[in-house]
């Protein structure tokens, strides 16, 4: 267990998803991309895919949006009418709503690719859900990895003695497998930790987390780490505990790594840590999928790295912290040699 975090606390390190590949021979070829929402972690992660693509002479185009399933559709069929070599959801689009669009471009020919949607635990397509209809291959995320980490971190910080609630979002689909980890994980590890689980709907988690949290912590006032799945939520938790008059005897734990939750850790007061992904990293992975599909080559298991973050190496994210910082040049040095390219 101890191991496992300081593993993690360190840099992530490349290992090569499968053998080399030249996407030189790629030139000319167009890629489409469907992002998720505009935030700066998904658009870390296109504007790296879009720079390796100009590197190796593709055409790429972005189909902005605000997130909506209506605008996912509005791109697939704008994607289609343009006929490109590749479309990818990125980050991603629910491929579960976009069922008849899959259909028209696996009918055309046209390989879809979905990134940070699904687990790393998830069966490739066709048999992962939603995948059947058009989708050719996934780039998935270390959801689970992330919430065994993060359990890990909260037992060895509270000397095994922790009361958490753990707050995750039973709509989105890794999260009730996530939950299922970390709470099997707290029962292996620290028979003596007790876990609350809460569900809240994404769709209330800009309105309701805040009074979720305050009814849980005053139902049960020996909770000393709030732990929601997401960074989106920690906004929520941070005023139910500053309300409460909490601050400094209940630490927030969280997923994702967004410069705003590690500069709460810089400032002390209430968030503890935060499990982050190196979205530069996830660029690069994504492309290397991508490649492999247009070079006709097989696809390949690709796995993207997290680094927990604390008050004992935070200020490597930057002070302020900065999207995709402080995760090292590994995973894009690696891909270049990988893919035969200049560093430069």
């Amino acid at each position: 267990m101890t191991d496992n975090v300081a593993t993690y606390k360190g840099l992530p390190t490349f290992t090569p998803p499968g053998p080399p590949i030249d996407p030189t021979t790629l030139r000319g070829k167009r890629m489409f991309l469907i992002p998720l929402v505009p935030n700066p972690f998904n658009q870390s992660i296109q504007e790296t895919m879009q720079a390796i693509a100009q590197k190796v002479g593709m055409e790429f185009t972005i189909y902005p949006n605000q997130g909506k399933p209506s605008e996912w559709v509005q791109g697939m069929n704008t994607a289609l009418t343009a006929k490109p070599d590749i479309i990818v959801l990125s980050t991603a689009p629910d491929p579960r709503t976009l069922q008849p669009q899959l259909e028209a471009a696996k009918a055309a020919g046209i390989p879809v690719l979905v990134t940070h949607f699904y687990d790393d635990s998830s069966p490739v397509p066709p048999a992962c859900e939603g995948c059947a209809a058009g989708v050719t291959a996934l780039v998935t995320a270390p959801f689970n990895v992330a919430g065994k980490a993060a359990a890990d971190w909260i037992i060895a910080d509270s000397g095994a003695n922790a009361n958490v609630l753990l707050i995750g979002g039973a709509d989105v689909l890794p999260s009730p497998a996530t939950l299922d980890t970390i709470s099997k994980e707290f029962a292996a590890e620290c028979p003596a930790c007790k876990v609350t689980v809460k569900n809240i709907p994404v769709s209330d988690w800009n309105t309701k987390t805040q009074s979720e949290i305050q009814s849980a912590l005053t139902a049960d006032p020996s909770i000393d780490y709030v732990y929601p799945l997401y960074d989106a939520m920690v906004a929520g938790a941070v005023p139910a505990i500053q309300t409460l008059g909490r601050v400094g005897q209940v630490k927030v734990v969280s997923y994702n790594g967004s410069p705003y939750a590690l500069k709460l850790i810089q400032d002390g007061d209430i968030v503890a840590m935060n499990v982050g992904e190196d979205t530069v990293g996830i660029g690069y992975a994504s492309m290397d999928q991508a490649f492999r599909i247009l070079l006709g080559q097989p696809t390949v298991d690709e796995r993207t790295p997290i680094r927990i973050w604390d008050k004992t190496n935070v200020n490597e994210s930057g002070v302020p912290p900065e999207v995709g910082k402080g995760y090292g040049g590994a995973l894009p040095a690696g891909f270049l040699q990988l893919w035969g390219l200049p560093a430069s």
